[in-house]
């Protein structure tokens, strides 16, 4: 698995287009469903009040089991364990599951449940968000 991540984080570094371009939906593409999943709950409490708990509960409890989750299982990050320098620092330990993909997949799916074109937009914007955390070398394939 070590020389996995040595071999893709040298490949990436070697296309300093794609190095910032992964970095930058690391980086800023969580802020796309930190801004999308309260429109949602907006638009539900004003116009349609029947998706409304389930909108805000379901991410809000994946989010929640996640955190719970990582506190317990502590695993710790690919540049602690291997010998690798990630694209972007980050915090020690707590890497799985991964909160931003979790939480990415649940508001794409709450998205969906509201409108099935911005979810599936969200459902993208999610998949790419947890590959970039794999590509920064954050978290594992698992």
């Amino acid at each position: 698995m070590e020389l996995f991540y040595q071999n893709m984080l040298a490949k990436i570094r070697s296309l300093p287009i794609i190095e910032k371009l992964i970095i930058l939906i690391a980086k800023y593409f969580p802020y796309i469903m930190f801004i999308t999943y309260p429109l949602l709950i907006i638009y539900c409490y004003l116009e349609n009040q029947d998706l409304l708990l389930v909108t805000f509960a379901k991410p809000l409890s994946a989010f929640l089991v996640v955190t719970i989750l990582r506190k317990i299982i502590n695993r710790k990050r690919p540049y602690e364990t291997m010998d690798i320098k990630p694209l972007r620092g980050h915090k020690h330990g707590e890497s799985f599951p991964s909160r931003h993909s979790v939480s990415a997949m649940a508001i794409a799916l709450a998205g969906y449940t509201v409108f099935p074109l911005l979810g599936l937009f969200l459902l993208v914007i999610a998949i790419m968000i947890s590959a970039s955390r794999i590509l920064c070398g954050v978290h594992y394939i698992s």
